[in-house]
């Protein structure tokens, strides 16, 4: 009779059990994993953390609308092929947090509100369906969102430090998870909803069956890690780099093996290893099992090879993305130590390598660290061919690197006791003070205390006027009027001409900042400076978040080796494109109308600039 028990979940269960077991201090580790990475997860909610964060929710979202408004196959088609792009397993995932709200609605009789989701209207930022739905919808959804998050952070940083055990032994594995949990921009990702902590939990999996696959040999390892592997590709294709990594999983155990020829032969575990990936990334890809095929080729080709050469962030070298990246990830202590350490680590294992001549004899240090450091190189590889990148993309390398650093620790330690403790000491004290500052961040978010500002000051029938492209860029109570001044306006489209309020956000300053790359316009900078100055009869009320002097945004300049020392000292440094907005992004000033209505007021955003 077949035992639940010897299944991948049992045995997966039976592992953690006696880990447990065996390591007094893991449950701690974990305990302070989940307090970490869920610390104020509710941030800014019903609002979003990022904008993909919200593309993400509105998928199913609209397929849910479109099969709700007229039931059949061609509906939930046609709502599976609506978003924006098709983003694979995420659409199960947030599908799934977006059930209990379901529950719920139908339990009051309120179904009728994701209506509104079939074909939304993306003018600024789908307002319309985000103020008109009920705001518990959003709270419910976002929450458990972000919850599934956490618990995918959690599981990242056990998987580490599996594979620290792996490497050396349960103390480089403690090590490595700690590393990881001060490792801010780990932190940051833990607290925003999408598809990157999800691929890195499936990519570290993936790892770790293949470094147990190059110690046994053992065909379900294998089998394992390639559907692990098939799962991060289809919640995000920057996975990719796993499938290589398995094709060299297998290549190292053949030359570890007691039998090489026999350890590469092998042409039916092979054939089922890949099977089982391709099988994982096509059942991810909800657009392609509806019959999408040119969506889903369109993704997989066409959108991985336009993302080199796509501008998402100024021009400047790529050794400026990465360190900016890193220096932002990890502080400058503790980006010093990682590479330190990555280095000293692959060296080790080269000169084990040199000294045995092959690597039999130490199947479990020389090969499993050129497995994990090829992984490192894979996305460094990778993301050099790019335009520009952001953290997210870098956070499956965060885990590796901690690894890494933690076996050359913990070998310096068993070298040199007092030595290596100083170290470990001072990297974790300024990794932990670096990612601590960022993380308590969460407890005094600008854009939250804006957005509360205005619910308590504001009148019932009061308007706020915006000039961003988004409205998650900006701060709004759900249930507030907005004048949205940002675009072209349609022909029964029309502006308020004199709202109690007028926001303004960081974004919205980079105007009055020379030579930025994006934000350029002089009429748009002499408003903006006008308006501040009370030349249309506003006055500031309240400032959120620290003001920029002179209210100039005072950002890295692109491809400065100097400018950036500052990205690696504060965690809220300067922010691009989809990033996660932190404190200094979320400057808000809000300005109250004082004076007469100045009717002749025209804000100069009609064509987008």
């Amino acid at each position: 009779m077949w035992d639940p028990g010897d299944g991948p979940v049992g045995r997966a269960r039976q592992r953690v059990a006696a880990d447990l077991r065996s390591d007094p201090y893991l449950p701690y580790l974990l305990a302070l994993a989940l307090v970490l990475t869920g610390f104020r997860f509710w941030h800014l909610l019903p609002n979003f953390a990022t904008r993909d964060e919200m593309s993400r929710l509105l998928d199913p979202m609209a397929a849910f609308g479109a099969v709700l408004a007229d039931p059949g196959l061609e509906s939930l088609r046609a709502g599976v092929e609506w978003g924006r792009v098709p983003f694979g397993a995420t659409f199960y995932l947030f599908g799934l947090a977006l059930l209990p709200a379901v529950v719920i609605a139908a339990l009051v009789g309120a179904l009728d509100a994701f209506l509104a989701f079939r074909n939304p209207d993306p003018e600024f930022g789908y307002w319309a369906v985000w103020h008109g739905t009920p705001e518990w919808i959003w709270t419910t959804t976002l929450a458990f969102v972000r919850l599934f998050n956490v618990l995918f952070a959690v599981g990242a940083v056990y998987l580490t430090y599996r594979i620290g055990v792996e490497l050396r032994d349960r103390a480089t594995g403690r090590l490595a998870a700690l590393v990881v949990m001060v490792t801010f921009g780990f932190l940051t990702i833990a607290h925003e909803g999408g598809e990157d902590m999800p691929a890195l939990f499936f990519t570290l999996l993936a790892l770790h069956s293949l470094l147990g696959y190059l110690r046994t040999g053992e065909a379900r390892r294998f089998l394992a890690a390639s559907a692990a592997g098939g799962v991060a590709v289809a919640f995000k294709l920057t996975a990719a780099p796993v499938v290589g990594l398995v094709a060299l999983a297998y290549l190292l155990r053949g030359t570890t093996a007691a039998d090489p020829r026999a350890a590469l032969l092998r042409p039916r575990l092979v054939a089922g290893g890949a099977a089982l990936g391709l099988a994982a990334i096509v059942l991810g890809f909800p657009t392609l099992l509806v019959g999408g095929v040119d969506l889903f080729l369109e993704r997989v080709f066409e959108g991985s090879v336009s993302r080199t050469n796509h501008p998402t962030g100024p021009d400047a070298p790529i050794w400026w993305w990465f360190l900016r990246g890193y220096f932002q990830a990890f502080g400058l202590p503790l980006f010093v130590g990682v590479v330190a350490g990555a280095l000293a680590s692959v060296a080790e294992a080269a000169g084990a390598v040199a000294r045995r001549g092959r690597l039999q004899s130490t199947v479990r240090r020389p090969a499993a660290v050129a497995l994990v450091a090829a992984t490192v190189a894979g996305y460094v590889l990778m993301f050099s061919t790019w335009h520009d990148f952001r953290v997210h993309h870098l956070l499956p390398t965060f885990p590796l690197l901690a690894a890494l650093l933690a076996l050359a620790l913990v070998r310096l330690r068993a070298r040199a006791p007092e030595l290596g403790r100083v170290a470990i000491a001072l990297l974790l004290v300024s990794g932990g003070v670096y990612a601590g500052a960022g993380d308590l961040g969460y407890a005094s978010q600008p854009r939250d205390e804006a957005t509360a500002w205005l619910a308590s000051e504001a009148g019932d029938d009061a308007t706020v006027e915006v000039y961003r492209r988004h409205m998650q860029d900006a701060a709004i109570p759900h249930g507030m009027d907005v004048n949205h001044a940002f675009g072209r306006e349609g022909d029964d489209e029309t502006l308020e001409p004199c709202p109690e309020y007028v926001e303004l956000g960081y974004r919205d300053l980079l105007y009055l900042k020379e030579g930025t790359y994006y934000r350029n316009g002089r009429a748009q900078a002499e408003y903006l400076r006008g308006l501040l100055n009370g030349e249309y009869g506003y006055e500031i009320a309240a400032e959120f978040g620290p003001r920029p002097p002179g209210f100039v945004p005072d950002r890295p300049t692109p491809g400065s080796l100097a400018d950036l020392a500052a990205v690696g000292i504060d965690p809220f440094t300067d922010q691009y494109a989809d990033e996660q907005e932190l404190r200094q992004n979320q400057y808000t000033v809000i300005l109250e109308r004082t004076g007469d209505c100045d009717e002749s007021r025209a804000p100069p955003f009609a064509l987008g600039a």
